[in-house]
């Protein structure tokens, strides 16, 4: 939900993936399967092999929509009303997953997890509508 409250106006597109990752990042060190500086894992991407993709993308006419993410090399798309993308973080341990080194062993207990959700989202003039609300998102709720 940290991801998606970065949708609004203004605020450049890659804002909802770091903020994704961070709050990753933190449950991965928690979890002892990351250790070390946080900033440092971020920046040297030491999370891969637990989240290899990007947070999400426009939807459109198709579903892997057509458009800009970055203008130039450096800066990003800033998102705009009525624009429309996924946010879906996922986090991925597999049995074979291996972990960057210098990073600790990853505990059997957590391998074979994955999970990933996908919210659709509208930008709006004010800040962003989840268009996917309805769906279960909590263990709770995904269970009954």
């Amino acid at each position: 939900l940290a991801a998606i409250a970065q949708v609004k106006p203004g605020n450049p597109y890659n804002q909802i993936h770091d903020t994704a990752v961070r709050i990753l990042v933190e449950g991965l060190m928690d979890l002892g399967l990351l250790a070390g500086d946080i900033e440092e894992i971020i920046k040297e991407e030491k999370y891969k092999p637990f989240y290899m993709h990007r947070t999400g993308h426009w939807l459109g006419l198709d579903v892997h929509d057509a458009g800009i993410y970055k203008c130039g090399e450096e800066a990003w798309q800033t998102l705009q009303p009525n624009q429309v993308l996924t946010v879906e973080p996922g986090l991925y341990i597999g049995f074979e997953t291996k972990p960057v080194e210098g990073q600790p062993e990853i505990n059997d207990r957590w391998r074979g997890i994955g999970i990933r959700i996908e919210d659709d989202v509208l930008v709006t003039e004010s800040g962003h509508e989840i268009l996917t609300a309805g769906v279960p998102k909590l263990v709770e709720e995904m269970e009954q």
